[in-house]
């Protein structure tokens, strides 16, 4: 099964649900989708995610297991059966927000996001959004924009084949 994620406007397709960060030294993972809200599975199964992030401000680690907290200061979690969204205490934006799109909302995607949606029909598709550190690098995903340390990433397409990595041109690369 193909999966769609969306950073940014940036559109990763795989049939992994793992996401790393390669720093140049060591290929860190970071997310990974452990089972997605499937409305038409008599279970009703919910989006459930493993995290292991750390905060902007302090560089504290944050550990999410089946969206429980086992590692993490003051965090809470608000989940839904399609979204799970990860708040630092006293911050009113996510840490990390994992949302699956309803087919009725790719129409408000950017034309190169529904195009690959419409082409290569992955199912499900998701959003990733969040302001977090990942191995020393900053990660910052908005809905224009996604900016790793001081690089900036736009309109990406990326057949994932082994998964999602994310990477800087700031670190040196192995391959």
């Amino acid at each position: 099964m193909k999966h769609a994620f969306i950073f940014g406007t940036n559109i990763f397709l795989s049939n992994h649900r793992t996401f790393s960060y390669n720093d140049g030294q060591a290929i860190t993972t970071f997310l990974t989708i452990r089972s997605f809200y499937n409305p038409q599975n008599s279970g009703a199964e919910e989006l459930v995610i493993d995290a292991d992030i750390n905060t902007v401000d302090d560089h504290h680690p944050i550990r999410l297991t089946g969206n429980m907290v086992q590692q993490g200061d003051d965090v809470r979690v608000v989940t839904e059966p399609n979204r799970v969204r990860v708040y630092h205490a006293n911050h009113a934006e996510p840490i990390l927000d994992v949302y699956q799109l309803d087919p009725h909302e790719y129409a408000g995607l950017s034309s190169h996001i529904t195009n690959e949606i419409h082409s290569q029909h992955p199912d499900p598709v998701f959003t990733i959004k969040g302001n977090f550190v990942i191995a020393g690098s900053h990660i910052y995903i908005e809905n224009e924009k996604m900016l790793i340390d001081h690089d900036s990433f736009a309109n990406g397409v990326e057949n994932a084949h082994d998964g999602v990595v994310l990477f800087t041109s700031e670190k040196v690369h192995v391959h």
